[in-house]
């Protein structure tokens, strides 16, 4: 009796499964999208453009890995729809972190022209200073006026000549 085997268990029975050439290419694929990558963090783009061109380049590098290191490539059905729906519910939520983001107050986001013409809130931490002068207090007369606890100070005498 014969017994029904997927394709893919017979390539991998008889070791004609992809050949390494395929993991060299996605190598060199990878490599190539690490370098695009940060060769564009160092180039300005405009406030929107940077993180879709960030978050394409990752998509790209990601789907990379999972299609041919994860083997997804070799797979069919219900694991590429499992794949395909998970794609859709992240790019939902980024796209849902990133529409929040971008309706928020204009002071809160910070690296905005406005927010780095403002002083820093309370003191300036970094430029040395000497001691702070004393202030008076307010709950004992001082020495000059008259009162219960605090002694009028003697006379100075006057030096001689």
């Amino acid at each position: 009796m014969a017994i029904a085997t997927s394709h893919a268990e017979e390539t991998h029975e008889h070791g004609a499964g992809p050949g390494a050439m395929r993991y060299w290419v996605v190598w060199v694929l990878l490599l190539v999208g690490t370098s695009l990558t940060f060769a564009l963090s160092r180039v300005h783009l405009p406030p929107p453009f940077h993180l879709l061109v960030a978050l394409a380049i990752a998509s790209g590098k990601s789907m990379l890995v999972v299609l041919f290191f994860m083997h997804l490539w070799d797979h069919t059905g219900a694991t590429r729809l499992i794949f395909a729906t998970s794609i859709f519910f992240i790019a939902l939520l980024i796209s849902l972190v990133v529409m929040d983001n971008a309706t928020r107050f204009e002071l809160t986001n910070p690296g905005h022209d406005g927010t780095l013409q403002l002083e820093p809130p309370g003191p300036d931490i970094l430029t040395p200073r000497g001691p702070p002068e004393p202030e008076p207090r307010v709950d004992m007369p001082s020495a000059e006026q008259e009162g219960r606890d605090v002694p009028k100070p003697p006379p100075v005498p006057a030096p001689a000549r």
